[in-house]
């Protein structure tokens, strides 16, 4: 009796302690999921980039040649996967364009990530706890909520190729393995960046001596790339130079010191579980996932050091580590002080993946984005020419955005890849009828934060010396890259008009 009297109680302590992780991680995930639908509606830009987006996709949709070379009427970077841009073309509506369809096409691709952890991590250990821890600690990290819900790529492209993964892991020991390059090339040319399971599934064949299928496989994979991109180059976007937006227009500088920031943040944010994660494949010995982890760390960290890289390269390492460190602590569970020294870890994980958190919309948002739209409208008419690092603000107020992501532009401008003789020009002519800026370029700085973001000071010396200050509005404070920023617009300047007169 006393002894089925302890055994019970163990089992109690047991049972106790795996749903602690449950409940630990659904308290952090639940406050971000309760975020998600003010995040969805709100009209503006959450994730810095969407307008740029929005605005080629606008582009495509209207019959504009979005991968063609920059022009001096014209730029697009349209630097990701063509299946993105072909795919948002057909979700959006040109005479109302919004953020909102893009956004649930993330939303679902980041519960198809969830889901897919949760899946691995029962396949790891056959237990419910896992399965439900998983998909828990992946919805727990800030990263997830601020790209997950966005109109970037990123998510459905990660989606896609962990998907991929999956198949290649649950086939890992049939032919069936090759099921796995549709999925991979389909994420590939949506968004070229999530290449770890590819590059860890043939290194898998290779090490396990299957050097056949790991000729097929890396057969399939290249000829696929080789033959789409041929198809995209010379039939989906024939007489442009899609190899040119795909590739070269992609490389932007190496900054030294966003790499050490970069890996700073990746180190606080990912060490414990990368340990935790270790630890668990040490005593399983799955050599695929050891694979796939180490190759996504090595090219996440490789990746940081790029101009305008984010913490989307961590996605892919928070869907694994999320699995991994369910399925180690679903490993001890019976083993009570394992378990508890692993729920303290949990904690400080949850902890620090809250850090780099978007601020959530709130009224005032809202209005203020109202503001700028309703100015927009009843001072400019539609199609009017202008230029704004946040584009999407034109385009949904119905003026024209030729060059439609005046980051990259300026970035390739500062690299030597592009020359800034057309837009200098574009400028001087005022051929713009709107410049918006979100600093003040006249205020004694020699190089305002605006400048070191998304100009150049060549390009803000042109704009100072045509345009002049016409409003000054606030920007919404979820959109700001600066505490300072406001909505600055910029108008033409009359002939007789003399800018050190003027200010």
């Amino acid at each position: 009796m006393k002894s089925r009297f302890l055994d019970a109680g163990l089992e109690r302590k047991s049972l106790f302690l795996a749903l602690s992780a449950p409940l630990l991680a659904g308290m952090f995930a639940a406050r971000l999921v309760s975020q998600w639908p003010v995040k969805l509606r709100y009209p503006g830009e959450q994730n810095y980039v969407e307008g740029m987006r929005l605005v080629e996709m606008v582009h495509l949709r209207e019959g504009v040649s979005i991968y063609a070379p920059p022009s001096p009427e014209r730029f697009d970077a349209s630097i990701y996967g063509p299946l993105y841009y072909l795919l948002g073309a057909r979700l959006i509506d040109p005479a109302a364009p919004a953020y909102f369809p893009l956004r649930v096409l993330s939303l679902i691709a980041t519960l198809g990530c969830a889901v897919g952890g949760s899946l691995l991590a029962y396949w790891l250990t056959g237990k419910w706890v896992a399965a439900l821890l998983s998909p828990l600690i992946f919805l727990s990290y800030s990263m997830v909520t601020m790209h997950g819900l966005s109109f970037r790529c990123d998510m459905v492209a990660l989606c896609l190729f962990f998907w991929g993964f999956l198949v290649a892991f649950r086939c890992r020991n049939s032919p069936r393995i090759l099921l796995a390059v549709p999925l991979m090339l389909a994420g590939f040319f949506y968004k070229q960046q999530f290449v770890a399971g590819p590059v860890a599934v043939f290194l898998f064949l290779i090490l396990e001596r299957r050097y056949r299928r790991a000729a097929a496989f890396a057969g399939l994979m290249g000829g696929g790339l080789i033959g789409l991109l041929a198809l995209f180059q010379f039939v989906v976007f024939r007489g442009q130079d899609f190899f040119l937006h795909a590739f070269r227009l992609n490389l932007l500088a190496f900054s030294l010191a966003q790499f050490q920031a970069g890996v700073l943040a990746f180190g606080l944010v990912f060490l414990v579980p990368f340990l935790v994660a270790l630890e668990g494949l040490r005593v399983r010995g799955e050599r695929l996932i050891l694979l796939y982890l180490s190759a996504a760390g090595v090219l996440a960290l490789a990746a940081l050091g790029k101009v305008g890289s984010d913490t989307n390269y961590y996605l892919e390492i928070i869907c694994l580590l999320s699995a991994l460190f369910a399925t180690t602590f679903a490993d001890r569970v019976g083993k009570s002080l394992a378990t508890v020294e692993l729920l303290v870890l949990l904690i400080f994980a949850l902890l620090v993946g809250q850090l780099l958190t978007l601020p959530n919309p709130s009224p005032s948002d809202f209005e203020k984005d109202r503001a700028i739209q309703n100015y927009l409208r009843q001072n400019f008419p539609p199609q009017t020419a202008a230029l704004s690092y946040y584009a999407g603000d034109l385009i949904r107020a119905g003026l024209g955005s030729p060059v439609s992501d005046i980051y990259h532009y300026s970035k390739l401008i500062r690299k030597g890849t592009l020359s800034d003789r057309d837009l200098v020009a574009a400028l001087e002519n005022r051929k713009f009828k709107l410049v918006v800026l979100t600093c003040d370029i006249e205020g004694g700085d020699p190089e305002p934060s605006c400048v070191r973001q998304y100009l150049t000071p060549r390009l803000a010396e042109s704009i100072a010396q045509n345009y002049r200050v016409a409003r000054v509005l606030e920007l919404p404070p979820i959109e700001k890259l600066g505490p300072e920023q406001r909505f600055y617009a910029w108008v033409p300047r009359a002939d007789s008009e003399n800018p050190a007169e003027t200010h």
